[in-house]
């Protein structure tokens, strides 16, 4: 009967699991990832943040778009596909 340890090791690893999700990552001071080098931020002007918060508004519109526009495309062969095998179907059961 000697499952202390392990039930101990199994403890401490949940502890410090639940430590870890504690920790967010943007809390750390230096936010690279190799190297040691504190990163820099930018300052922006308040015009120049709301060009750049439009174009990439812009940008997401457009990716929406042309996913859906795959999607349709996608769907309108998969249907003209489904009813051509439809009809080779029919028409090869309909010889019998």
């Amino acid at each position: 009967m000697s499952w202390g340890g392990a039930v101990a090791a199994m403890v401490s690893s949940i502890k410090n699991n639940a430590l870890a999700k504690r920790t967010k990552i943007f809390d750390k001071e230096h936010k690279g990832g190799f190297s040691s080098a504190p990163t820099h931020d930018k300052k922006v002007s308040k015009e120049e943040l709301a060009t750049i918060k439009s174009k990439i508004k812009a940008q997401a519109t457009q990716r929406k778009r042309r996913q859906i526009v795959a999607l349709l495309f996608s769907l309108i062969i998969t249907i003209m596909v489904l009813v051509i095998l439809a009809n080779s179907a029919l028409g090869f059961l309909s010889k019998y």
